[in-house]
């Protein structure tokens, strides 16, 4: 069965966030050679449209309750302002059940908050925007220990990253989901995109 990668939007989503991980493993991304893509399905708590930080209408493919473990990949948790001002808790049985069925969820920014307000982030190592900030918002994180001052972490089945950490975020969401056909390729990518060093020959040209 062919798994989709599912993408919660909300208003203020940060649109560059998810961009460069949702365009490299994309189904519909086909220039690079890769091992395995995924189909990137939008959802939100409903299927109303909702606003980006960049001012771009988004109608969701689906709302939360059609997703299911069967043929879910991964959960991305983009960062917005939403996640300061109405915690989204219907969220929390969908992540609850991928973790149980080792689907991995990945959460930047913003997102990672709304994994900490609800204890997912109390036992494994991870990063966000600080612990200062995550205490401040989340008075029932217990993560501090576990926090690296790091663009990009992964622990336990989650992918957490700093505001600032995208290409990080791009390129673990990447491995993850073993994209790319070779680890070198992927070197390469991350390369090329964080110093802008490009030599056409990887792309076989």
């Amino acid at each position: 069965m062919e798994k989709n990668v599912y993408l919660f939007v909300c208003d203020n989503l940060a649109d560059w966030e998810p961009a460069l991980a949702i365009a490299m493993i994309s189904d519909r991304y086909t220039v690079i050679p890769k091992k395995n893509s995924y189909h990137v399905v939008t959802f939100g708590l409903t299927k109303d449209p909702v606003t980006t930080f960049g001012g771009l209408t988004i109608h969701p493919d689906a709302d939360i309750t059609e997703i299911g473990p069967a043929n879910t990949a991964m959960i991305i948790l983009p960062g917005s302002t939403l996640y300061e001002k109405d915690d989204p808790v219907q969220l929390v049985p969908l992540i609850e059940t991928c973790l149980q069925h080792k689907i991995p969820v990945a959460a930047i920014c913003g997102g990672t908050l709304f994994l900490a307000k609800h204890g997912f982030l109390d036992a494994i190592r991870h990063t966000s925007a600080g612990p200062g900030w995550l205490s401040h918002h989340a008075p029932d994180y217990r993560g501090r220990e576990h926090y690296v001052h790091e663009p990009c972490v992964i622990d336990g089945g989650i992918i957490t990253a700093n505001p600032l950490g995208f290409v990080e975020f791009a390129y673990t969401i990447i491995k993850t989901l073993d994209v790319f056909v070779t680890l070198e390729f992927l070197d390469f990518w991350v390369k090329a995109v964080k110093n802008g060093y490009l030599d056409i020959d990887m792309f076989g040209g």
